[in-house]
């Protein structure tokens, strides 16, 4: 009988068992990845539903411009370091039933906004549902870089590339919708969506695809290196803060300077580029490349993303695509480097490179974007420090210890 430590590396036999043939191996784990990323793409297009709905909620409330403010900083900060919380649950205990039932505490919330008949009740269902977005990601990101434990990150690279077409996705169906039917129209999203995540429930059904931690295991997570926490988040931060500065950035910068055109191929060009490095990672980047490509990409990235605050019209879209294919290519690689120097709290490594990290680096972008527009008066200069970013984070990533063997 196999050791508990065996099957822990290497989950996808508790998936298939030992009476299944062993030809029919591969696709399972396969498949249930496709679900996973299928669960991912669903789940954030509900994330992003609020994103162009803000200024509209703020009108609806008779309120005056900001004062949601408060609200989109719960919002924020529960779907993000929520995730810590839940990743150090799931790493405790058997948390499986958290893919299916934090996404659907998030479509009903989520869904229901327009239902709201004040702020605070707002409040409640952002913070509900983003305690139910948070559930999911640790868990899942975990079961999803298990599933190919040879290929971890081109796992995790289609698993955030569904994520990211989920995002792109989520604002515009949100617009569509609440500009057609009103705030009431968003509860359609209960109607398609809780069936098609039962769809992909069920297909996910099994025996768990990682054990309950052991005490061994529970044992060896309590002794994580604090240090090595610090240097994962910060790595992760540093690398953030230009994926998430350089678009708001830019929308501003541009607003009174370019055509709708130019802004919105400038958008489109950026998220494009992100998913395309995504995708070359899944298909291009072999394992023992992946230490090099975490400094690497982020040092090509520095100097061009010094040039955004003084590139025009098309130049301006083509570099901007180049920035987010470089920042694109190591964000799975991340995800899967932290799960793999942390083993033993993979949930824990996926709370922090997933989402503790993305809300304090969203933190740090509004404290930027603050000092760079109404103190230094001059947006143009951030780019420069999204260039010195990406460059530390890349230098930081030196610092990194080996993946275990």
């Amino acid at each position: 009988m196999p050791s508990e430590v065996t099957e822990e590396a290497n989950p996808s036999s508790d998936l298939v068992g030992s009476a299944r043939p062993r030809a029919v191996a591969w696709w399972l784990p396969a498949i249930t990845l496709a679900m996973l990323a299928a669960t991912h793409f669903l789940v954030d297009i509900i994330a992003s539903t609020t994103n162009p709905l803000w200024p509209s909620l703020e009108t609806r409330y008779a309120l005056p411009a900001g004062g949601l403010l408060w609200v989109y900083v719960l919002w924020s900060v529960t779907n993000s370091f929520g995730q810590l919380f839940f990743g150090i649950l799931s790493d405790r205990t058997s948390c499986r039933w958290l893919i299916w039932c934090g996404p659907a505490v998030a479509i009903i919330c989520i869904s229901s906004l327009g239902l709201a008949p004040s702020s605070w009740t707002l409040a409640l269902l952002l913070f509900t549902g983003g305690l139910g977005i948070a559930a999911f990601h640790p868990e899942a990101a975990a079961t999803a870089g298990s599933l190919l434990p040879q290929h971890r990150s081109r796992a995790m690279a289609i698993f955030a590339l569904c994520g990211y077409l989920g995002q792109s996705a989520g604002p515009y169906y949100s617009g569509t919708l609440v500009e057609g039917l009103g705030f009431h129209g968003l509860l359609w999203g209960m109607v398609w969506a809780l069936p098609i995540l039962c769809i992909l429930a069920i297909g996910m059904r099994g025996p768990a695809l990682h054990p309950a931690a052991t005490t061994k295991q529970r044992t060896s997570s309590k002794t994580i290196s604090l240090s090595l926490i610090v240097l994962l988040l910060s790595v992760g931060t540093f690398r953030i803060l230009p994926a998430l500065g350089v678009p708001l950035a830019l929308a501003y910068l541009l607003e009174n300077e370019a055509s709708r055109i130019v802004i919105g191929a400038v958008q489109s060009a950026f998220m494009g580029g992100i998913g395309i490095g995504a995708m070359l990672c899944a298909f291009v980047l072999r394992a023992q490349w992946e230490r090099r490509a975490l400094w690497v990409f982020p040092l090509l990235a520095a100097p061009i993303l010094a040039c955004l605050g003084i590139a025009t019209n098309w130049t301006l879209v083509a570099l901007v695509a180049t920035c987010g294919l470089l920042l694109g290519i190591t964000m799975p690689v991340y995800i899967s480097y932290g799960q793999q120097l942390l083993p033993h709290s993979q949930r824990i490594a996926s709370s922090m490179t997933m989402g503790v990290s993305w809300g304090v680096a969203s933190g740090l972008v509004g404290a930027a974007m603050w000092f760079f527009q109404t103190y230094w008066n001059s947006l143009d200069s951030i780019f420069l420090f999204f260039a010195f970013a990406s460059a530390i984070s890349g230098l930081l990533s030196h610092l990194l210890p080996h993946r275990p063997s």
